[in-house]
């Protein structure tokens, strides 16, 4: 995050996800783990040989006070080589000149062309759930 003095409404953010080192259940590691990581770099789902990187990079931020949240943020998520503008509801506050942000939001897999079907029990939702951490 850079930041413009104290108010984050003028702060650009932006990260940028390795999907070459996706880690699965990393809280709690199962026998399946290392199998569903390798599957998940595959041609099926973030194609990580051609697209190593997925990035975000802010183009707004806006002071809307929501359910648990105090901002709005909206920029260009970057998957698979496919850029979509999103927008979601984040806490974001500056401490001590230390920038914090906190959101939690779902994205559709489709809309970045991860259409791995799966079989019927497999429990694949289209929407995927986004929870983002930043300190800085």
């Amino acid at each position: 995050a850079k930041l413009d003095g104290e108010d984050v409404t003028k702060a650009a953010l932006s990260f940028t996800v390795q999907t070459t080192s996706i880690a699965a259940d990393y809280e709690a590691p199962t026998q399946w783990s290392v199998k569903l990581e390798k599957h998940l770099r595959s041609d099926d789902f973030f194609d990580s040989e051609a697209h190593p990187t997925a990035t975000f990079s802010s183009t707004a931020i806006v002071a809307k006070a929501g359910e648990g949240t105090t901002h709005e943020i909206t920029g260009t998520l970057t998957i698979k080589g496919i850029e979509k503008v999103v927008t979601f509801p984040a806490t974001i506050a500056v401490e001590a000149g230390n920038f914090k942000a906190k959101a939690e939001f779902s994205i559709n897999r489709k809309d970045f062309q991860i259409m791995y079907e799966g079989k019927p029990d497999d429990l694949i939702r289209d929407d995927v759930l986004l929870k983002l951490d930043f300190k800085s």
